[in-house]
């Protein structure tokens, strides 16, 4: 039995770690393990607000227990699951005063509690593997609004406490070891399950349109990290008649994306479903990702998988993940970047060097495919075992 935590898969709108958690849970119950999410409330339920002054006493009170019992609930259906309500605010609240991770004992705990964020908690008797998505607050403090100092204290309690630590990138594993000290040898990067599959290619053509076709889309949330002002910038100096749509939530900031002339047209769509932003990302004439900082990227997958030619930033996890099928530029040239648009802008379909890229985005898109994924994840469980000889192989 695998256990994941559900802190982002439940909740409302879904993250890249979301995608991330749903992912690895296909790919191993594709491989044969038995998987239950560990829910801080019942999942066929709205997610618990944070409450007023009366629950934010009763959540103290309760991160000052070192132990928590991690129980039952039961869905509509029958199906059971672990439970342990408000576990993740409790976590966190407890670390913040204890300074230590907040220790979950089950009766029968799961052979790997395979956590899909860095969240302060443990599960007792275990293997627990924890996910470290990116060290941006570390990596590029101004660029987020997390405290460097907690998420660093954070981090290296996990790290010490954890049996293995797994990343999304050659890239983050790097810095993993580098910023975090940990030996080679227990940090692993399994990238991540990313692309378009099957049903959500049959389903997104009768999805509701959002964007105009053929237009350059950048897909994420609008804030600085994603360099949405020099994207703007650029876009508007490229003298494009293309439109550029910004397709994402707000950002803990408020990047400026005013159009830049009279004749440069910005769409901003701040949230439609998973099926119309893949329509819209299909519809597109190319993705425009520069962004500054990253862990992994999931749009460029994206959109190579849809055939989608993608401009993202040189150096890091971007380049990185989008290998040698997209156009690479500066993230901090502005120039730069209005030369990559003008090249993309400048192709169209049956062109050679359109047709040629395209095809690259496809190759390197497989990298991330179901197969792939089950690839690496067989590989990571085999050196598990080799280190923890009692866990059971899968059915």
């Amino acid at each position: 039995m695998v256990w994941l935590d559900s802190r982002n898969v439940g909740r409302a709108g879904g993250t890249g770690v979301a995608t991330y958690a749903r992912g690895l849970q296909e790919c191993l119950v594709a491989m044969g393990f038995q998987t239950r999410f560990l829910w801080d409330h019942n999942p066929d339920q709205a997610e618990m607000r944070a409450g007023g002054a009366a629950q934010r006493i009763l959540r103290f009170l309760r991160a000052l227990v070192p132990v928590r019992r991690i129980g039952s609930g039961y869905r509509q259906s029958g199906e059971a699951y672990p439970l342990v309500p408000d576990l993740y605010r409790i976590a966190h609240v407890h670390f913040r005063i204890c300074r230590h991770l907040l220790r979950l004992r089950a009766p029968m705990p799961p052979a790997i509690m395979f956590w899909t964020y860095p969240l302060a908690a443990i599960v007792e008797n275990t293997v627990n593997v924890v996910t470290i998505h990116d060290l941006i607050p570390l990596t590029h403090p101004d660029l987020t609004g997390i405290r460097p100092d907690f998420l660093r204290r954070l981090l290296t309690e996990l790290v010490r406490r954890a049996d293995v630590v797994v990343t999304v990138s050659e890239t983050v594993r790097q810095q993993i070891m580098d910023r975090l000290g940990v030996p080679a040898d227990r940090v692993f990067n399994l990238y991540q399950l990313a692309g378009v599959s099957r049903h959500e290619r049959e389903q997104m053509v009768d999805a509701p349109q959002v964007a105009p076709q053929g237009c350059f889309v950048c897909i994420g949330r609008v804030e600085k990290r994603k360099n949405i002002e020099r994207l703007v910038d650029a876009h508007a100096r490229s003298a494009t008649r293309r439109p550029l749509v910004l397709l994402g939530p707000d950002g803990d900031d408020m990047p400026d994306f005013t159009p830049r002339t009279p004749q440069q047209r910005i769409i901003r769509v701040p949230w439609c479903s998973r099926l119309s932003l893949l329509r819209t990302l299909a519809d597109a004439h190319a993705l425009l990702f520069p962004s500054m900082a990253e862990g992994f990227g999931l749009p460029i997958i994206e959109a190579m998988a849809l055939g989608v030619p993608v401009l993202t930033s040189r150096g890091g996890a971007t380049e990185e993940i989008a290998g040698q099928a997209a156009v690479l530029v500066d993230a901090h040239d502005i120039q730069d970047i209005t030369r990559g648009i003008r090249v993309l802008d400048g192709l169209c379909a049956g062109m050679p060097a359109w047709e040629t890229l395209r095809a690259a985005g496809l190759r390197q898109a497989e990298k991330f495919s179901p197969a792939a994924q089950k690839a690496r994840l067989a590989a990571f469980y085999a050196q598990l075992r080799f280190r923890f000889p009692d866990l059971p192989l899968p059915s």
